[in-house]
């Protein structure tokens, strides 16, 4: 969402039992999946996926046995919705898409409904026999002299759909070409600098010169971010569109996803992975009477109605995060970030409206190299004295790790403390800041120097607070004898 100006927001921790998983940042059967980061290579015309170049592909498991309709939305770096579309898993089942074929319009490559691809109307089951596959299905259990435990046959894709038939689903998807050239023009519309940023800290406010990677971005490749939600209907709304949760589409207790992510090259052999970010739903666990929860941190009306309660119990992403940097001996480090704001301001001069980043953002960082030398600083852009643009503006992003980029980070290997508002309260005046949730994630390459050949691994940074959870992990008081969330006592009474 775009920045805006909003007004403080009161939480209060429900008492009672402490869920094992909500609020943690684990990988386990969720509701909702986040690719925070996708990218696809595009060729020299920027509007076509380069052939044999980079692409991210996303696998999605229904671990239960009841057959599930996912919704997977794709949004672009400014966080506007591009295009959605609906799949339905048997149980048990796998899905995968390659995220290059939807830039292509190749729906058909990873539309699973049939062998064929074509959706067939729910028909009646036979005890032990797939009517779509025609191969008979046996159920789990005693076998011979073995004993298996017995698990729940799987729903089958013609399984009866709860409520509705296959009406809204409209499959099949098949081959648009018209739509893929689409996706791209709007992904690709996301992908720009502006001139300057703004330095709102500063007295008067002054500008600042852009980072160097934000200065010389370009759309080749094409990155945005996905979200994966188990519903109860298909739909051709959004997330962000109020009848997404007003008609109930949304999930309601399904934690039955988990989903995969690998970032695959093929022209230069190299591949990452890491699990997509698992969002669990818990209808019992409220964090406030306006939650916060994932979806509506993000500005969405994710009420009932509209004085309904909110229906988006989506566990909130973290606030606070830590991470190894690399950048000795032939390796260098990339850090993806995914957060729920873009960072773009404008201002009138006259007549004429001008747009520029918001180099004020209130997110800091904190540096120590291997020799337990530290950098930190208080106030200004990012936190510091010396005024630093902000190197993050964009909703998702994949930055160089570098002091040329980073101007407070040291040489060398260390790590970094990344922390965003509200961990780090704000008090002065204006505008308030209290609606950012995160993911970060780093890249570390490394270049064989004998072959010149690059590896590349994935991780994701640690959690170092989650404040829509637990408020008192903040850096400016917050629980006593640690900072953020060290030593934090994460039981309940």
């Amino acid at each position: 969402m775009k920045k805006a100006l909003v007004f403080g927001l009161a939480l209060v921790l429900a008492g009672g039992m402490a869920y094992a998983n909500y609020c943690a940042r684990d990988y386990v059967p969720a509701a909702t999946l986040l690719v925070p980061y996708a990218s696809v290579d595009m060729d020299s015309t920027g509007l076509v996926p380069e052939t044999g170049g980079g692409s991210t592909l996303l696998w999605v498991t229904n671990v239960s046995a009841e057959r599930q309709i996912i919704h997977i939305s794709v949004w672009n770096a400014y966080s506007s919705p591009v295009v959605d579309f609906d799949e339905v898993l048997s149980g048990y089942d796998v899905w995968r898409i390659d995220f290059k074929d939807m830039l292509t319009g190749h729906f058909d490559y990873f539309d699973t409904e049939g062998i064929d691809g074509f959706w067939r109307p729910p028909t009646a089951k036979l005890p032990g026999v797939s009517t779509n596959l025609g191969i008979v299905v046996q159920p789990f259990g005693p076998t011979s002299n073995c004993v298996n435990p017995l698990l729940p046959p799987a729903q089958d894709t013609d399984y009866p759909l709860d409520l509705t038939s296959a009406d809204g689903c409209a499959f099949p998807y098949g081959f648009h070409p018209e739509y893929g050239s689409g996706i791209v023009r709007r992904l690709r519309n996301a992908i720009y600098t502006n001139d300057y940023q703004l330095n709102y800290c500063s007295t008067p406010a002054t500008l600042l010169s852009n980072p160097p990677w934000l200065d010389a971005i370009t759309r080749d490749p094409l990155f945005f971010y996905v979200t994966v939600d188990a519903v109860d209907y298909c739909s051709r709304d959004f997330p962000n569109s109020a009848a997404y949760w007003y008609n109930h589409v949304t999930p309601d207790e399904d934690n039955v996803l988990i989903g995969d992510i690998i970032y695959i090259n093929y022209k230069t052999n190299q591949s990452d992975s890491i699990p997509a970010v698992h969002i669990e739903y818990d209808g019992d666990y409220e964090l406030g009477p306006d939650g916060p929860y994932f979806y509506t941190l993000m500005g969405y009306d994710t009420t009932g109605g509209v004085s309904g309660p909110y229906l988006d119990r989506l566990e909130p992403l973290a606030t606070a995060f830590a991470f190894r940097y690399m950048n000795a001996g032939g390796v260098s480090t990339e850090l993806v970030v995914w957060k729920n704001t873009f960072d773009e301001v404008y201002v009138y001069i006259g007549d004429e409206i001008y747009y520029f980043w918001w180099a004020s953002d209130p997110y800091i960082y904190y540096a120590w190299d291997m020799n337990e030398n530290s950098k930190t600083r208080g106030f200004g852009p990012s936190g510091f004295d010396t005024p630093e643009p902000n190197v993050i503006p964009f909703e998702t992003q994949k930055v160089p790790l570098n002091p040329v980029n980073w101007s407070g980070l040291m040489e060398g290997d260390g790590w970094m403390l990344l922390v965003f508002d509200p961990s780090i309260p704000y008090t002065g005046g204006g505008p308030y800041w209290f609606y950012t949730e995160a993911w970060a994630g780093v890249v570390y390459n490394l270049v064989n120097p004998s072959t010149g050949v690059t590896f590349s691994t994935m991780t994701e940074a640690a959690t170092m607070a989650n404040y829509w959870c637990f408020p008192d992990q903040n850096i400016l008081g917050g629980h006593p004898g640690g900072i953020l969330g060290v030593n934090y006592d994460y039981t309940f009474d």
